[in-house]
């Protein structure tokens, strides 16, 4: 069969096993029973993307629900819960990653919403989406402005990723606009929580803290200290340690106490772009080095790049467990198809067209590469080889085919459209004045 036809029997087959994974109280985060037969709020999230891009009412009846579990499980002071098991209603206390769990509720009632306009199942559960940002806004202990992330307490719960995270703070940008725009909607006698630091000072922010680019004259170094200083001390000092770096063309993956990452976390760059915290200038230079060090190779896209090794400070013991978070495995260099997607989709937004046809073919040779060579849409593959590693039918696999499929094809990204469309003034006037630089497009 030529390509396009490969494309659409992909398709075809995600859809399938998104079909396996419909239970009454949301997506499984697996259509097999010896996965993970839990509604997860995170992959709910990602599988929620997927949904919308088919447009399909079976599958956006299914991510409401999802929502309702969530919103059933809240805990009293907010949290969202990692998971919950729909045939016996436990709720997993397994590990601390469920940092990110409140931010995909956000954005999973402001994509509902968005699509659907249905104000009141919006306004039903405002209570519970309010209570969740101001759980968020306490992940902000020191008050800098950006949530702090307890080790591996995300997505990446096996690798030690902490404090203030590129991938969670990325999200709480998008949560906090979407929170914003949906208390706008409501009448005026709902209360609506004011964050302290509102979506465009976390977008200055996490510019300001994470992105290190010695590309322009001193004078606007001196700045940026200054701007740093001016939000945190702590920043200003750290900031003396990260100048041995010079620059990087990504974010930081995470800063805590005078420390940093120094490699780069695919997914959250990735969202930095689709979002807009990136501008054009970062987004150039993030997907050019994505695709200089074959971050997509063989197959879309490897987690981390470069692996982490025994022996390296960033090392930790814990990721022997199950033989998972080994180099070029799981999330230390493996493979997942899931962020394939998200691949794929900023290539789009970027224009970079061809490539983003050619990741998306890769995508779905990936997605047939099961150990039983048929459409598997394993969860996660070997960062070097490429067999399948993880379990198959993974739904936020087969999801994020299908968004990254539809956003090729219509050129459109719901979820990210919106959250672009209402991005806030100060955060596009401090993209253009950055130190000085990005005015004209900045130096490369």
């Amino acid at each position: 069969m030529n390509n396009e036809q490969y494309i659409d029997e992909a398709r075809q087959r995600a859809r399938e096993v998104l079909d396996r994974c419909i239970t009454p109280f949301g997506f499984r985060a697996s259509g097999l029973a010896a996965g993970y037969p839990q509604i997860w709020a995170r992959d709910n999230g990602v599988v929620f993307l997927g949904a919308v891009a088919t447009g399909e009412q079976q599958l956006l009846a299914t991510a409401r629900a999802a929502l309702e579990t969530m919103a059933a499980h809240q805990s009293a002071r907010g949290l969202i819960q990692l998971n919950v098991n729909p045939d016996t209603g436990y709720v997993s206390t397994e590990n601390a990653g469920a940092a990110d769990s409140n931010l995909w509720y956000i954005l999973g009632h402001y994509l509902y919403f968005t699509t659907t306009g249905d104000h009141a199942f919006v306004q039903q559960h405002w209570p519970s989406i309010d209570r969740a940002m101001i759980w968020l806004e306490y992940q902000d202990m020191n008050e800098c402005g950006l949530i702090e992330i307890p080790e591996a307490g995300d997505w990446m719960d096996l690798l030690a990723v902490r404090y203030n995270t590129l991938y969670d703070n990325v999200l709480y940008y998008a949560a906090a606009l979407a929170h914003h725009e949906i208390a706008r909607t409501l009448p005026a006698t709902i209360p609506a929580h004011q964050l302290a630091i509102d979506a465009a000072g976390i977008h200055e922010r996490l510019n300001l803290l994470m992105w290190i680019d010695r590309c322009w004259v001193a004078e606007h170094f001196a700045t940026q200290l200054e701007q740093l200083k001016s939000f945190r001390l702590e920043w200003f000092m750290l900031y003396h340690n990260i100048g041995t770096i010079s620059s990087r063309p990504y974010y930081l993956p995470w800063v805590a106490f005078r420390e940093y990452g120094d490699w780069c976390d695919s997914l959250g760059n990735l969202l930095a772009i689709l979002t807009g915290v990136a501008d054009r200038h970062r987004a150039e230079h993030i997907l050019r080095f994505m695709r200089q060090v074959g971050m997509h190779e063989p197959y879309p896209t490897k987690a981390i790049h470069p692996p982490i090794y025994p022996g390296e400070s960033n090392w930790r013991e814990y990721y022997r467990s199950r033989n998972l978070n080994i180099p070029h495995q799981y999330h230390n260099g493996g493979i997942w198809p899931m962020i394939g997607g998200f691949h794929v989709a900023a290539l789009v937004r970027h224009g970079w067209i061809h490539e983003a046809e050619q990741v998306l073919l890769s995508l779905a040779r990936a997605n047939y590469q099961g150990s039983n060579s048929d459409w598997e849409f394993n969860e996660w593959m070997h960062g070097d080889s490429g067999h399948p590693m993880g379990y198959a039918q993974q739904a936020w696999s087969a999801a994020m085919f299908l968004y990254a499929e539809a956003a090729l094809r219509t050129r459109r990204m719901p979820l990210f459209d919106q959250l672009l469309a209402a991005k806030p003034a100060a955060a596009v006037a401090s993209e253009v004045n950055d130190v000085g630089v990005h005015a004209g497009g900045g130096p490369v």
